[in-house]
Protein backbone atom coordinates (compact mmCIF):
# COMPACT_ATOMS: atom_id res chain seq x y z
CA UNK A 1 0.00 0.00 0.00
CA UNK A 2 2.82 2.38 0.92
CA UNK A 3 4.65 1.53 -2.30
CA UNK A 4 1.45 2.22 -4.26
CA UNK A 5 1.08 5.68 -2.69
CA UNK A 6 4.74 6.46 -3.33
CA UNK A 7 4.28 5.45 -6.98
CA UNK A 8 0.96 7.28 -7.56
CA UNK A 9 1.78 10.60 -5.85
CA UNK A 10 4.33 11.84 -8.45
CA UNK A 11 1.93 10.95 -11.28
CA UNK A 12 -0.90 12.88 -9.62
CA UNK A 13 1.39 15.88 -9.14
CA UNK A 14 2.49 15.66 -12.79
CA UNK A 15 -1.13 15.58 -13.97
CA UNK A 16 -1.99 18.59 -11.82
CA UNK A 17 1.04 20.51 -13.14
CA UNK A 18 0.15 19.64 -16.74
CA UNK A 19 -3.44 20.78 -16.22
CA UNK A 20 -2.23 24.12 -14.83
CA UNK A 21 0.12 24.59 -17.80
CA UNK A 22 -2.63 23.60 -20.24
CA UNK A 23 -5.11 26.08 -18.71
CA UNK A 24 -2.45 28.79 -18.87
CA UNK A 25 -1.74 28.07 -22.55
CA UNK A 26 -5.46 28.15 -23.39
CA UNK A 27 -5.81 31.49 -21.61
CA UNK A 28 -2.87 32.99 -23.48
CA UNK A 29 -4.18 31.67 -26.80
CA UNK A 30 -7.56 33.30 -26.15
CA UNK A 31 -5.85 36.62 -25.47
CA UNK A 32 -3.84 36.33 -28.69
CA UNK A 33 -6.95 35.51 -30.73
CA UNK A 34 -8.78 38.51 -29.25
CA UNK A 35 -5.89 40.84 -30.08
CA UNK A 36 -5.65 39.32 -33.59
CA UNK A 37 -9.36 39.93 -34.25
CA UNK A 38 -9.03 43.56 -33.10
CA UNK A 39 -5.99 44.06 -35.34
CA UNK A 40 -7.66 42.50 -38.38
CA UNK A 41 -10.73 44.66 -37.86
CA UNK A 42 -8.60 47.80 -37.74
CA UNK A 43 -6.78 46.69 -40.91
CA UNK A 44 -10.10 46.12 -42.70
CA UNK A 45 -11.31 49.60 -41.76
CA UNK A 46 -8.04 51.07 -43.06
CA UNK A 47 -8.39 49.13 -46.32
CA UNK A 48 -11.90 50.51 -46.81
CA UNK A 49 -10.73 54.04 -46.10
CA UNK A 50 -7.76 53.70 -48.45
CA UNK A 51 -10.03 52.42 -51.21
CA UNK A 52 -12.44 55.30 -50.74
CA UNK A 53 -9.81 58.01 -50.34
CA UNK A 54 -7.47 56.65 -53.01
CA UNK A 55 -4.51 57.21 -50.74
CA UNK A 56 -2.27 55.34 -48.33
CA UNK A 57 -3.08 56.28 -44.74
CA UNK A 58 -0.17 54.24 -43.36
CA UNK A 59 -0.35 52.28 -40.11
CA UNK A 60 -2.77 53.25 -37.37
CA UNK A 61 -1.31 55.11 -34.45
CA UNK A 62 -2.12 53.70 -31.04
CA UNK A 63 -4.00 56.41 -29.18
CA UNK A 64 -5.02 54.43 -26.12
CA UNK A 65 -8.36 53.58 -27.72
CA UNK A 66 -9.76 51.28 -30.35
CA UNK A 67 -12.72 51.14 -32.67
CA UNK A 68 -15.98 50.21 -31.04
CA UNK A 69 -18.84 48.31 -32.66
CA UNK A 70 -21.33 51.15 -32.55
CA UNK A 71 -24.35 48.91 -33.00
CA UNK A 72 -23.44 46.88 -29.90
CA UNK A 73 -21.85 49.56 -27.72
CA UNK A 74 -22.80 49.01 -24.09
CA UNK A 75 -21.82 52.59 -23.29
CA UNK A 76 -24.59 54.04 -25.45
CA UNK A 77 -28.24 53.21 -24.84
CA UNK A 78 -29.73 54.21 -28.18
CA UNK A 79 -31.96 52.73 -30.82
CA UNK A 80 -30.08 51.21 -33.76
CA UNK A 81 -31.62 53.84 -36.06
CA UNK A 82 -29.40 56.40 -34.32
CA UNK A 83 -26.45 54.93 -36.20
CA UNK A 84 -27.99 55.24 -39.68
CA UNK A 85 -27.28 58.56 -41.46
CA UNK A 86 -30.49 60.50 -40.96
CA UNK A 87 -29.49 64.08 -40.07
CA UNK A 88 -28.43 66.66 -42.65
CA UNK A 89 -24.85 67.70 -41.92
CA UNK A 90 -25.48 71.25 -43.21
CA UNK A 91 -28.38 73.34 -44.47
CA UNK A 92 -27.59 74.39 -48.01
CA UNK A 93 -28.14 73.92 -51.74
CA UNK A 94 -27.05 70.82 -53.68
CA UNK A 95 -24.70 71.91 -56.46
CA UNK A 96 -23.39 68.49 -57.52
CA UNK A 97 -25.04 65.09 -57.41
CA UNK A 98 -23.33 61.75 -56.98
CA UNK A 99 -21.80 60.33 -60.18
CA UNK A 100 -20.75 56.69 -60.20
CA UNK A 101 -20.29 55.83 -63.86
CA UNK A 102 -18.38 52.54 -63.93
CA UNK A 103 -17.32 53.17 -67.56
CA UNK A 104 -15.68 56.52 -66.89
CA UNK A 105 -13.52 56.82 -63.78
CA UNK A 106 -12.78 60.49 -64.46
CA UNK A 107 -16.45 61.33 -63.97
CA UNK A 108 -16.86 59.58 -60.62
CA UNK A 109 -18.11 61.71 -57.75
CA UNK A 110 -18.84 59.53 -54.74
CA UNK A 111 -21.12 61.95 -52.88
CA UNK A 112 -22.95 65.24 -53.13
CA UNK A 113 -21.77 68.84 -52.82
CA UNK A 114 -23.83 71.18 -50.65
CA UNK A 115 -23.07 74.89 -51.04
CA UNK A 116 -22.75 76.72 -47.71
CA UNK A 117 -20.78 79.78 -46.53
CA UNK A 118 -17.27 79.21 -45.18
CA UNK A 119 -17.38 78.57 -41.43
CA UNK A 120 -20.83 76.98 -41.39
CA UNK A 121 -21.36 74.32 -38.73
CA UNK A 122 -20.97 70.74 -39.98
CA UNK A 123 -22.82 68.12 -37.93
CA UNK A 124 -22.49 64.34 -37.68
CA UNK A 125 -25.24 62.71 -39.73
CA UNK A 126 -25.54 59.91 -37.17
CA UNK A 127 -23.91 58.68 -33.98
CA UNK A 128 -20.60 56.89 -34.37
CA UNK A 129 -16.84 57.05 -33.98
CA UNK A 130 -14.35 59.20 -35.86
CA UNK A 131 -11.90 57.03 -37.80
CA UNK A 132 -10.17 59.77 -39.80
CA UNK A 133 -9.71 63.46 -39.13
CA UNK A 134 -7.03 65.12 -41.22
CA UNK A 135 -5.98 66.57 -44.55
CA UNK A 136 -6.22 64.85 -47.94
CA UNK A 137 -5.23 66.21 -51.35
CA UNK A 138 -8.64 65.86 -52.98
CA UNK A 139 -11.10 66.46 -50.14
CA UNK A 140 -9.00 68.85 -48.09
CA UNK A 141 -9.72 68.74 -44.37
CA UNK A 142 -11.75 65.55 -44.07
CA UNK A 143 -13.68 63.82 -41.30
CA UNK A 144 -14.77 60.18 -41.65
CA UNK A 145 -17.16 58.61 -39.13
CA UNK A 146 -17.84 54.89 -38.65
CA UNK A 147 -21.43 54.19 -37.55
CA UNK A 148 -21.42 50.41 -37.24
CA UNK A 149 -23.23 47.98 -39.56
CA UNK A 150 -20.61 48.90 -42.24
CA UNK A 151 -21.86 52.52 -42.47
CA UNK A 152 -19.34 55.33 -43.00
CA UNK A 153 -19.93 59.02 -43.69
CA UNK A 154 -17.44 61.51 -45.17
CA UNK A 155 -17.36 65.28 -44.67
CA UNK A 156 -14.87 67.07 -46.93
CA UNK A 157 -13.37 70.50 -47.79
CA UNK A 158 -13.69 71.80 -44.22
CA UNK A 159 -11.83 74.88 -43.04
CA UNK A 160 -11.48 73.46 -39.51
CA UNK A 161 -11.80 70.02 -37.93
CA UNK A 162 -13.26 69.93 -34.41
CA UNK A 163 -12.91 66.21 -33.58
CA UNK A 164 -10.08 63.70 -33.13
CA UNK A 165 -9.59 60.12 -34.38
CA UNK A 166 -11.35 57.50 -32.21
CA UNK A 167 -13.58 60.16 -30.65
CA UNK A 168 -17.20 59.08 -30.25
CA UNK A 169 -19.84 61.52 -31.44
CA UNK A 170 -23.61 61.75 -31.32
CA UNK A 171 -25.81 62.50 -34.30
CA UNK A 172 -26.07 66.29 -34.60
CA UNK A 173 -22.76 67.00 -32.84
CA UNK A 174 -20.64 69.69 -34.50
CA UNK A 175 -17.58 68.00 -36.03
CA UNK A 176 -16.16 70.67 -38.35
CA UNK A 177 -16.50 74.10 -39.93
CA UNK A 178 -17.21 74.09 -43.65
CA UNK A 179 -14.68 75.53 -46.05
CA UNK A 180 -13.00 75.42 -49.43
CA UNK A 181 -9.90 73.26 -48.83
CA UNK A 182 -8.51 70.61 -51.16
CA UNK A 183 -9.60 70.40 -54.79
CA UNK A 184 -12.62 72.68 -54.58
CA UNK A 185 -14.19 75.25 -56.90
CA UNK A 186 -16.00 77.14 -54.16
CA UNK A 187 -17.16 76.97 -50.52
CA UNK A 188 -19.20 73.82 -49.93
CA UNK A 189 -19.42 70.57 -47.99
CA UNK A 190 -18.69 67.33 -49.83
CA UNK A 191 -20.81 64.62 -48.19
CA UNK A 192 -20.60 60.88 -48.81
CA UNK A 193 -22.34 57.78 -47.41
CA UNK A 194 -20.66 54.37 -47.72
CA UNK A 195 -22.33 51.03 -46.94
CA UNK A 196 -20.46 47.71 -47.01
CA UNK A 197 -17.56 49.20 -48.97
CA UNK A 198 -19.70 50.86 -51.66
CA UNK A 199 -20.70 54.50 -52.06
CA UNK A 200 -24.47 55.09 -51.95
CA UNK A 201 -26.38 58.17 -53.07
CA UNK A 202 -27.05 60.51 -50.11
CA UNK A 203 -30.17 61.79 -51.91
CA UNK A 204 -31.74 58.38 -51.26
CA UNK A 205 -31.40 59.10 -47.53
CA UNK A 206 -32.35 62.78 -47.80
CA UNK A 207 -34.95 63.13 -50.60
CA UNK A 208 -35.89 66.63 -49.40
CA UNK A 209 -32.52 67.83 -50.72
CA UNK A 210 -33.91 67.38 -54.24
CA UNK A 211 -36.02 70.49 -53.62
CA UNK A 212 -32.82 72.55 -53.54
CA UNK A 213 -30.94 70.52 -56.14
CA UNK A 214 -29.25 72.82 -58.65
CA UNK A 215 -26.73 70.27 -59.92
CA UNK A 216 -25.90 70.48 -63.62
CA UNK A 217 -26.00 66.65 -63.61
CA UNK A 218 -29.47 66.55 -62.05
CA UNK A 219 -31.45 63.53 -63.15
CA UNK A 220 -34.87 64.01 -64.71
Amino acid sequence: MVLSLVYMTPKALDQQRMKIEYDSLIGERSKVLTLYRDLERLKEVERMLQKALGTNLGESKVLGDKLVDQSNSSSTILDSMTFIPSLLPVDGIVTQEMINNQENDSRKHFGIDIAVPIGSSVSASASGQVVFAGHTTELGNLVVIYHGNEYFTYYGHNTAILVNPYQQVMGGDEIAKSGNTGESSGPHLHFEIWKEGEAVDPLLYFPTLNQSNMSVDKHG
